[in-house]
């Protein structure tokens, strides 16, 4: 087959998926919050050298909680404003290179600018190269905020250093995140006396909340089977999760087999936000792949000893 031709095949396939990932990655279709592209990561860096330094703090071991929380809450915010940035950087620079490589292969498929052949295969080895790294970059970030981080989570700057007394007060989560459940929307089950919590370690508070690639499944969103369980829809059944989960429920005689979270899910946002961002990660990868054969064949355009005369002549 006409290499030309291929070029041109690669390049129409690299913008379409780029529209494709457009249209559902998770910074430009609001899945994420919009603030952060406004994220400011050195109040991090500054906290944590004022509590370094200063040493505001007599107790060591709220200190060093303090300190740990700041590091991370620097690297989370990191993330989130290099995805931010790379998301438009990579698919604007996709669609460009799409629109680009098309027009300039289809040119030349028709034995317009044949002369200029050699600086087609130029421009698509550069776009491919320019494109792989920066669509790798990016679905690597998107990967591990997906796979690792959850809605809600957020890291405060303590400023008021004086609100601070016990370790657990200091929280990676606010109210708009979402409880890690099981399949039937429970977070506890009833053993030898007591609740149990399935998720909840007080060493790691992220167990205890649900990541972004969890919003995919039934019980963090609506689902019928839920609103026919019996046990599920009984008040005495439906607690909060954390306070019951940091002071366990000892009774003998139990209402109970199973406590479920304290919220009716009634909508399927979180199932379509999460097929959002599942879709441009798919559709990312591929345009990795395209952007190989576009910088393989722009090579090989490049290369070419021959006249290109035109397959319609």
């Amino acid at each position: 087959m006409n290499k030309t031709l291929i070029f041109f095949c690669i390049s129409c396939c690299l913008l379409v998926f780029s529209i494709i990932v457009v249209c559902t990655g998770p910074v430009i279709t609001g899945v994420v919050d919009k603030s952060w592209r406004t994220l400011n990561c050195q109040h991090y860096s500054d906290q944590y050298k004022y509590i370094k330094d200063k040493k505001p703090i007599t107790d060591n071991d709220l200190e060093d909680a303090l300190l740990k929380h700041l590091k991370k809450g620097q690297h989370l915010c990191e993330r989130r404003k290099a995805m931010y940035g790379l998301e438009y950087a990579a698919l604007v620079s996709d669609l460009f290179f799409g629109v680009l490589c098309s027009l300039l292969s289809l040119l030349h498929y028709f034995g317009i600018g044949q002369v200029f052949q050699k600086v087609t295969g130029i421009i698509g080895l550069a776009c491919g190269i320019i494109g792989f790294i920066l669509t790798l970059v990016y679905i690597i970030y998107s990967g591990y905020i997906f796979t690792n981080d959850g809605k809600g989570k957020s890291y405060d700057l303590y400023t008021d250093i004086s609100t601070l007394s016990l370790v657990s007060d200091i929280t990676h989560y606010d109210s708009y995140s979402i409880i890690k459940l099981d399949k039937d929307r429970a977070f506890a089950e009833w053993n030898n006396g007591k609740y149990e919590c399935f998720y909840y370690d007080k060493d790691n508070e992220d167990s205890a909340y649900a990541k972004y690639s969890d919003l995919g499944k039934k019980q963090y969103n609506y689902h019928k089977d839920f609103a026919s369980n019996s046990e599920y829809n009984e008040n005495n059944c439906q607690k909060s999760p954390l306070d019951d989960c940091e002071t366990p429920i000892t009774t003998k005689d139990p209402k109970c087999n199973k406590l479920y979270f304290a919220n009716n899910i009634i909508g399927i946002s979180n199932k379509y936000e999460y097929d959002k961002w599942v879709t441009s990660i798919i559709f990312g990868c591929f345009i990795i792949v395209l952007t190989i054969g576009l910088a393989i064949f722009g090579f090989l355009l490049f290369s070419d000893n021959s006249s290109g005369s035109s397959p319609l002549s």
